[in-house]
């Protein structure tokens, strides 16, 4: 069996120290994202960002968490571009936000005060536990996100996660985002692995599926909600039909 130690932070990347004997041989590494793949960023969401507003005295309805919602996507797409930067986009969202809705509040604090309020709020997907579960230790797994690193830790660790993963890799950390496939290579070469001895699985059509491909990793698309994706190598609507694709193909 796997055995994860401790939990280890530098300038590249997150990850757990580990001991893998054969009951990792001729498996591949699986490269799970983690919003909507795992972890349930809109519930996650939801909470915090109505506490935010309500610290605020900002009405949570309908239009104004559209508008955050519009300014957010807008950051989090230039970030993923290249062009807006980690550190900028905790505050760039809510700048653009209070402009939209005529307010003068502090752009910075507010961003810091979301990051800290949606990691204490961390919430798994229905069935995500059991799912990882039933692959621990007969794979290797890690997480590949995009997420602020902050906020991503104190999830991982307020759901009691970290312990199903070999390594945590979060683009903040390793200074380049899905889906530049600079990012997959670095995830590859710290699990001392190559492209094909991987399967990036992941909700994302954009940032995992294109990014694998971008990178020549096989890939599984997961939507619970039947949507499927001509990109992916693989599709899967739920857990159970994704543990049998990867019992079958990893």
């Amino acid at each position: 069996m796997t055995h994860i130690s401790i939990i280890h932070h530098n300038s590249d990347f997150c990850y757990s120290t580990y001991d893998m004997n054969n009951d990792f041989a001729g498996r591949k590494h699986l490269l799970f994202d983690a919003d909507g793949t795992l972890y349930d960023f809109k519930a996650t969401e939801e909470v915090a960002l109505s506490a935010l507003f309500s610290s605020l005295s900002i009405p949570y309805d309908d239009e104004h968490i559209d508008l955050y919602h519009h300014a957010n996507s807008g950051c989090w797409k230039e970030y993923e571009e290249g062009l807006l930067s980690m550190d900028k986009l905790r505050s760039e969202r809510f700048r653009r936000f209070f402009r939209i809705i005529g307010r003068a509040d502090d752009p910075i604090k507010a961003g810091e005060d979301y990051i800290r309020m949606l990691g204490n709020a961390g919430i798994m997907l229905p069935g995500a536990v059991d799912f990882l579960e039933g692959l621990h230790g007969s794979f290797p797994m890690y997480i590949i996100t995009n997420g602020i690193a902050d906020t991503q830790h104190m999830r991982f660790r307020g759901t009691d996660t970290e312990k199903y993963f070999q390594r945590i890799f979060i683009s903040e950390e390793l200074g380049v985002q899905k889906p530049d496939p600079g990012f997959f290579m670095k995830v590859l070469k710290a699990i001392g692995t190559d492209s094909s001895h991987a399967i990036v699985i992941g909700d994302s059509e954009r940032s995992d599926i294109q990014g694998a491909a971008n990178a020549g990793i096989e890939s599984i698309f997961i939507s619970f909600d039947g949507r499927r994706s001509k990109i992916a190598d693989h599709n899967a609507s739920s857990y159970s039909e994704l543990a049998a694709l990867i019992h079958d193909i990893a």
